[in-house]
């Protein structure tokens, strides 16, 4: 069995607004502060979101057929962690490139482990997709559950066949942004007339959302810790760690003793 030396993290199931980009963006601030070397290559050449987000760190390969996988391949590898965000729908022509190109076996050429976020939905393009993937890469990747409530519903998935097949797969939980966080960081945006990453608007923000978002941040820094073998070559690469804070739990009163 070949080393690992380098992950590559991905999601194209072929359907959109699941929060993938959301989860980029957190994953990219998690290497950030865990002192986790990084690159990115953005496909999407509809959207741009990572190349937007992040010109300094995010290369633009846009992927409109299979072809456009050779470069892609050509690239992977070059650092410890990477991140590609291919565009929606494509689940069909990533799975044909892959098999025309080999692609497992230049993983394991270069040392390299596959780890795909499968998103827990329960609409029927990203349920069909998920099972595609995970039955066409089998062994050959590793997986991520990801649920999203406040994008949607996962009933139905974590009923299917496909929630079982992933049953000792990690599961990542995005936390709740309020709506009123949401439209003070449209504002922001608009403000500055270019799209803002979490970070960059948050010294825009009143006090509250800042720190909404920080704790959103640190639950999924959590999270992303305790799954770093599934998201690193190493676990060890992690050079600074979440501190968690104790739970406060509310005590239990009754009131006739008040």
């Amino acid at each position: 069995m070949s080393t690992t030396v380098s992950r590559l993290i991905t999601s194209f199931q072929s359907t959109g607004r699941m929060g993938r980009s959301t989860l980029q963006q957190a994953l990219i601030s998690w290497f950030a502060f865990a002192g986790v070397e990084f690159s990115a290559i953005d496909c999407d050449s509809e959207h741009k979101t990572l190349s937007s987000w992040y010109p300094d760190i995010a290369t633009f390969f846009p992927y409109r057929r299979d072809d456009d996988l050779l470069p892609i391949l050509n690239l992977a590898g070059a650092g410890p962690v990477e991140l590609i965000d291919f565009p929606a729908q494509a689940t069909q022509s990533i799975l044909n490139a892959c098999h025309h190109f080999s692609a497992t076996n230049i993983f394991a050429d270069k040392g390299i482990r596959l780890t795909i976020c499968i998103f827990a939905s329960d609409e029927r393009a990203a349920l069909a997709s998920g099972a595609q993937i995970v039955s066409t890469l089998g062994e050959g990747a590793d997986y991520v559950v990801i649920a999203n409530p406040a994008r949607f519903t996962s009933q139905v998935f974590f009923a299917s066949k496909l929630a079982e097949r992933l049953k000792d797969s990690p599961q990542i939980q995005i936390p709740r942004i309020t709506g009123g966080t949401i439209e003070a960081l449209d504002r922001a945006s608009k403000q500055k007339r270019k799209p803002l990453t979490f970070r960059e608007a948050e010294p825009l923000l009143e006090i509250g959302s800042r720190y909404e978002l920080q704790h959103w941040r640190n639950r999924l820094f959590a999270q992303f810790q305790d799954n770093a073998a599934a998201l690193l070559p190493d676990e060890t690469l992690v050079k600074n760690k979440v501190t968690r804070p104790e739970e406060t739990v509310s005590a239990a009163i009754n009131p006739f003793d008040l």
